[in-house]
């Protein structure tokens, strides 16, 4: 099993034990909703599930560790998918190595369509099909659109999951066809262990999960930048 955050880990068991086809995952950056996001994910598809999660170990768990699962479609804006090494459309990746266009910093209706075809095709393993969305805000209204029927009445065995900073910029119709799900704060003292576990010196971590608002992974990004509290903003 994928070792996360124990926060991440315990609302992943909560919300692994509820029924739903679609879920939104909200509440301020740094809280996590990505990597909770896709441990939901990992679950739904794993050949050997648990109550706590994805085993890890499968061809499943292996699919999504090197992004390339069939039965998994990720909606991104481009910039963000290069930059998490999800690939893209062989046709965008075209468009944009040949310098016709920059990388989207929103998710494309283009993309949206894809993902609509892809729940509406038969699960290529048998375990059912996954959409993650993230960052979910970063849909305008067309591409939101696009999406409104399919999260209202899915084909088949698919689910999705949407994760979002800033929830009160997606359509209202968008929110009411999903289960929602707000990020928990976790306490400093973990935060500060986590951020130990992740590299960051002990006699840094209070400081810098004080500088990020008690956000650890906005707090971990600042560690990794190299940027000392003293310079955030």
């Amino acid at each position: 099993m994928s070792a996360v955050a124990p926060w991440i880990a315990a609302q992943r068991q909560a919300l692994l034990a509820q029924r739903g086809h679609a879920w939104l995952l909200q509440g301020p950056s740094g809280l996590g909703q990505y990597t909770l996001a896709l441990e939901l994910v990992r679950a739904w598809l794993c050949d050997a599930p648990t109550a706590h999660g994805a085993c890890g170990q499968c061809a499943s768990c292996h699919g999504i560790d090197v992004h390339t699962h069939a039965d998994l479609c990720v909606l991104m804006p481009e910039t963000q998918a290069l930059a998490l090494g999800w690939p893209l459309p062989e046709k965008a990746q075209a468009e944009i190595e040949d310098k016709k266009r920059k990388a989207s910093r929103e998710i494309r209706v283009e993309a949206m369509r894809d993902a609509v075809e892809f729940a509406q095709r038969t699960s290529g393993r048998g375990r059912g099909k996954a959409v993650l969305v993230y960052p979910a805000e970063q849909m305008n209204h067309v591409t939101a659109n696009a999406l409104l029927k399919t999260l209202e009445e899915p084909p088949g065995d698919v689910r999705f999951v949407l994760a979002t900073e800033a929830a009160h910029e997606l359509l209202p119709t968008i929110r009411s066809r999903c289960l929602g799900h707000t990020l928990q704060w976790p306490d400093p003292a973990q935060s500060q262990q986590w951020l130990v576990e992740q590299g960051v010196p002990a006699d840094a971590a209070e400081a810098l999960l004080r500088a990020a608002g008690g956000r650890p992974d906005d707090a971990l990004a600042l560690a990794r930048a190299g940027r000392s509290p003293q310079t955030w903003a």
